[in-house]
């Protein structure tokens, strides 16, 4: 299955915080040939160096745990909780209309995996919008 078949797959929510923290934790404890893409970033061409990765869900957990304030997690996606090669994390910041009705949902920004990333930004990021005459004048 090549990465953009795995980014659009079946993914399971991670709502309960101790959930997450357990996720986290399972990754940290095998931290061998995974790539952690920051869509924020340059897509990275090779796997992360084993110390590297704990550092990265380290710092991932602590942006989740001082900066997601809500009872629930509700930002982190799995498609396997238990034995995970790809996981999807959405910046606490950076959630735009998550209700499923936007157009355009927001992009996660840190996409775990052991498959080697291709650029999910270009491919289903927002599109560039052209602006017809009308709407280029007058802003609904």
């Amino acid at each position: 299955m090549n990465y953009f078949n795995q980014f659009k797959g079946r993914f399971m929510g991670i709502m309960q915080w101790e959930d997450c923290h357990t996720l986290l934790e399972t990754l940290h404890n095998s931290p061998s040939d995974w790539y952690v893409y920051d869509t924020l970033d340059t897509m990275p061409v090779e796997v992360m160096d084993s110390a590297e990765f704990c550092d990265q869900i380290n710092q991932i957990k602590s942006i989740l745990d001082s900066e997601h304030d809500e009872r629930y997690c509700g930002i982190v996606y799995a498609d396997d909780l238990k034995n995970p090669s790809f996981v999807k994390i959405f910046h606490p910041n950076n959630l735009g209309k998550t209700c499923g009705s936007s157009e355009h949902p927001p992009m996660p920004q840190w996409l775990i995996s052991k498959e080697k990333p291709m650029d999910v930004v270009a491919e289903f990021g927002p599109k560039e919008e052209s602006e017809g005459f009308v709407s280029k004048y007058l802003k609904f």
